[in-house]
């Protein structure tokens, strides 16, 4: 049993982009039989998602932003410093990262080199498996979360992107929860969106806010907003965080995307049972007939 003290340091922001390391993750702690502590961003929510992982010991969060760059690079070097690990795997070519890594006191300094490969997911997997050649990695992004049995159709809606080029348009989402709520099947929908995108989705909010199926998730913190789609049947809307999550726990996945801002369809590496729906190639009223039919 090597039972070594090692840290992987997960740079990437994104919900989708911290599933992307499960391999990795799940493949070091089967070869060093050492739980991995996880130096990363708070936006990926590692916390919520990582807390039921078995491979995991602890997650800590810390700022990578390029401001205050030299501060950032401190800071970092001091947390990896505090554990004398004897590995650290960086996850991303940075020179601000990388620098603090071989400055650090950590024995054996693992770091990803740049690549042509565009799709992060095989990134993370070419990376591993040429700095690991010893470790099989099984390309699975099943995240482990208390499951439950659902018996209502319920639907999470996820209206809103990080990146807001990815949004299918206001007014296709409104025509799509008219039709949902005509369905008798369905008996609640909830409507996510970031707190302060309120106002970009002004119309929505007016029309359906005081529909008693309807539930509006923004104030929700991040722990009720999993908890939510875990009990809801089926996840619609962008290519984004909640399709991810919906698709790493099993959900039915209706994925709204467009080919020219998302290329590269996540949610498709983690779960390939996905219903995607090219919003340039197929018109609205097609991409709601099709959700209809398949929920009903």
């Amino acid at each position: 049993m090597d039972n070594k003290k090692i840290i992987l340091v997960i740079p990437y922001r994104g919900i989708g982009d911290l599933i992307f390391h499960l391999p990795l993750l799940r493949g070091l702690y089967q070869k060093y039989k050492s739980k991995i502590n996880i130096i990363t961003n708070s936006a990926n929510k590692a916390k919520f998602l990582l807390n039921k992982e078995k491979s995991v010991k602890k997650i800590e969060y810390i700022n990578f932003q390029r401001e205050s760059q030299i501060k950032n690079s401190y800071l970092f070097l001091k947390k990896l410093n505090k554990y004398r690990a004897d590995i650290c795997v960086l996850t991303a070519p940075s020179k601000r990262l990388t620098i603090p890594l071989m400055m650090s006191n950590v024995k054996n300094k693992i770091f990803f080199k740049k690549d042509k490969i565009k799709d992060l997911s095989k990134y993370i997997i070419n990376q591993s498996i040429n700095k690991f050649r010893d470790i099989n990695f099984i390309k699975k992004y099943n995240l482990i979360l208390s499951k439950k049995k659902i018996k209502e159709k319920n639907v999470f809606l996820s209206i809103d992107s990080h990146h807001d080029q990815n949004n299918w348009r206001e007014d296709n989402f409104i025509k799509l929860i008219e039709n949902l709520l005509l369905s008798k099947k369905i008996r609640k929908i909830f409507i996510n969106f970031a707190p302060n995108k309120i106002k970009n989705f002004d119309k929505i909010f007016k029309r359906f806010s005081r529909n008693k199926k309807v539930f509006f998730t923004y104030q929700y913190n991040f722990q009720d907003i999993i908890k939510t789609i875990n009990n809801c049947l089926y996840i619609i809307g962008n290519e984004s965080g909640p399709a991810c999550l919906g698709a790493s726990i099993g959900k039915n996945v209706f994925s709204i995307y467009d080919p020219k801002h998302t290329p590269n369809l996540s949610s498709k590496i983690i779960n390939k049972k996905i219903i995607y729906l090219n919003s340039k190639k197929l018109d609205t009223k097609i991409i709601i007939k099709k959700i209809i039919k398949n929920i009903n």
